[in-house]
């Protein structure tokens, strides 16, 4: 086991640890306590943050579109049998789509005449979908007897 010498710099700092005196010059760790940092933290840029879990041990972060900039936004009411489209969506880099009191389906088209790309939501629901979206349709679930529905939609730069 290999000892490994740290100069102690600013990514190094986890806030949640308070030296005293204060923070050493330099610190001597073995390679399985420098891995065992590595995994157990997370870097901001400017310093280093133990990462946290839910009680059912899922991690928590961020959301995805915190540094975003909002492009536009639009409310969709899908209706029993008549899915609602929003075509030839503003310039974005991902789609924020909340539901409301009903499960609803989600299709996403990435270009022009592409793929879609579909997804079922939960009532009372958000989700994130990271990538460009030139149009995305929204329906009731199930599609010819589901309950007519209220969805927001944001786009993000």
């Amino acid at each position: 086991m290999a000892i490994v010498k740290l100069k102690w710099s600013n990514l190094l700092k986890l806030t949640e640890l308070e030296f005293i005196p204060d923070f050493p010059a330099q610190l001597s760790i073995s390679d399985e306590v420098l891995q065992v940092i590595s995994w157990l933290t997370g870097t901001t840029g400017f310093d280093r943050r133990l990462i946290r879990c839910t009680p059912q041990g899922a991690l928590l972060f961020a959301e995805a579109w915190s540094m975003m900039q909002i492009v536009a936004n639009y409310e969709l009411s899908p209706e029993t049998g008549s899915p609602t489209t929003q075509d030839d969506l503003p310039a974005n880099k991902g789609i924020l789509v909340v539901s409301s009191t009903d499960i609803i389906e989600v299709g996403f088209v990435r270009k022009s005449g592409g793929v879609v790309e579909s997804i079922y939501m939960p009532p009372a629901a958000y989700y994130w979908f990271p990538n460009s979206c030139y149009s995305i349709t929204i329906g009731v679930v199930p599609p010819p007897t589901g309950t007519s529905s209220y969805v927001g939609i944001n786009l993000y730069n």
